[in-house]
């Protein structure tokens, strides 16, 4: 009899520590999961990870103003949009809008602060705007202005050598700019105040702008810096980057099929290498300090990283 009592114990603690072991399991299946973020390609990596797009509403007949969450300040006249048949807008325009300001942004939004011909740009600030009426991109009315207030504090202290940049694709397709007679650039003690009197053509792209020093890096020799990947460019779809050290400026550097020549690098001045790219869903990086020498070469590697330690390492060099 005893025996059976053991027994019979011994089946109902059994049965009992089985059940609380299949209670268990589903909560511990759902702490452990975790979302992947995949890219189909590098541009899709920026796709997803630039600077978002704001959008804000402005009465065509009265105008009005609006400040991004960034600060900067946006002021619209009254009666400043007409169609592209030259009809003038008193409804509603919807605005969209993008601002840029640290050099972490200029590259996860894949927009570099040089000229068309590669020389770089020290920046105080990039701005993207379109107008739309009835799901129509606008024309800004002659004569009138919509005025950018950038705050300096963003991007370093005054400089009195900004002046008014605007959007030119270049030969490979990408964004850089051009100096403009057509708008202007004046500053005050905690603004620079980019006046914009045209959009770019074609309108449906919007247009890109940017308040620029293009004098600042011609008191240093330019000198040829060539970036020599270690890994098929085409395998990861390769894109780099330099980022200027303690500078506002962040460069598009473009490859030629076996590596990535800069025929415009100052030398002395120290930047940061940045390469990214995109394979079989999974994002890889490299980053290389560099000190700019006399026809230089530097090597790189693609490592595998995620999306948010890639960002967190591209942040320190803000």
């Amino acid at each position: 009899m005893k025996t059976f009592l053991k027994f019979f114990a011994c089946v109902i603690i059994l049965t009992i520590t089985s059940c609380k072991k299949k209670e268990s399991t589903p909560s511990n299946t759902a702490t452990t999961t975790t979302t992947t973020i995949t890219y189909s390609s590098t541009n899709n990596f920026f796709v997803q990870n630039g600077v978002s797009m704001q959008t804000y509403n402005v009465n065509g007949t009265t105008g009005g103003s609006f400040t991004s969450p960034q600060g900067t300040v946006v002021t619209i006249p009254a009666n400043a949009f007409v169609t592209q048949t030259n009809v003038p807008i008193t409804g509603n325009v919807i605005i969209q809008f993008k601002d840029i300001y640290k050099k972490s942004d200029m590259l996860l939004s894949n927009i570099p602060t040089m000229m068309v011909y590669g020389s770089p740009l020290k920046s105080g600030g990039e701005f993207y705007m379109k107008a739309i009426y009835n799901s129509a991109a606008v024309v800004l009315s002659t004569g009138k202005k919509i005025t950018v207030a950038q705050p300096i504090a963003l991007t370093g202290v005054l400089d009195t050598a900004m002046k008014a940049f605007v959007q030119q694709k270049d030969t490979t397709g990408g964004v850089s700019y051009v100096w403009t007679a057509t708008d202007s650039l004046k500053y005050f003690a905690s603004n620079y105040v980019f006046s914009l009197y045209q959009f770019n053509y074609p309108l449906d792209s919007g247009s890109w702008c940017n308040s620029d020093n293009p004098s600042y890096f011609s008191s240093y020799t330019q000198t040829t810096l060539t970036l020599q990947p270690n890994d098929n460019i085409t395998t990861y779809g390769t894109y780099v980057f330099l980022v200027f050290k303690n500078l506002n400026s962040m460069i598009h550097v473009y490859d030629n099929g076996t590596n990535f020549p800069y025929y415009f690098a100052p030398q002395g001045l120290q930047c940061t290498l940045v390469a990214v790219g995109a394979k079989n869903g999974n994002l890889y990086s490299s980053f290389v300090p560099i000190t700019i020498s006399a026809n230089q070469t530097v090597s790189f590697s693609m490592s595998q990283t995620t999306t948010n330690a890639f960002i967190t390492q591209l942040k320190t060099l803000n």
